[in-house]
């Protein structure tokens, strides 16, 4: 899950800058991930009660991992200003199922080392994803369909 999200952070990144996209477009792109995960943040949790762990984080995963598709197959501004919105609301939710799954089994004595082994991880994933960006070329679909897959394999 963040081996694909760390990929597509800095593919988006590169990719406006490849495209032209002007400098206040790409800040808006950027800034609806953040958007989205405030969203999600407080939609989810609700969702996560009445439908479970389980589902919830297919179909988060699932949407995530079309919205980066999305982002490939419809290189324009409005598309990926949406996209990213959806990616933000998918992750928040990721994270908060994974999370809260992580400490409903957790004991006491396990958390502190479970958590930090998934931060570590965590954090391990979006570096890897990012050194990924080397892989191919950021003008293709190839990248793109990289972190797609590396979020549905999650």
């Amino acid at each position: 899950m963040m081996i694909g999200n760390g990929l597509q952070i800095s593919l988006i990144g590169v990719r406006s800058t490849l495209e032209a996209f002007p400098t206040t477009v790409t800040g808006v792109i950027i800034a609806a991930y953040y958007v989205g995960f405030l969203v999600g943040s407080f939609q989810v949790p609700r969702v996560l009660k009445s439908v479970g762990h389980i589902r919830v984080f297919a179909a988060l995963a699932s949407l995530a991992s079309a919205a980066v598709l999305a982002n490939g197959l419809f290189v324009n501004p409005p598309v990926w200003i949406v996209m990213r919105g959806v990616t933000g609301l998918a992750m928040a939710g990721l994270y908060i199922t994974s999370e809260s799954w992580l400490n409903a089994r957790a004991t006491n004595a396990t958390r502190g080392r479970l958590l930090a082994t998934y931060m570590i991880m965590s954090m391990g994933g979006i570096s890897i994803g990012q050194a990924l960006l080397g892989l191919g070329d950021p003008l293709k679909v190839d990248l793109f369909v990289m972190a797609s897959i590396a979020v549905s394999l999650a």
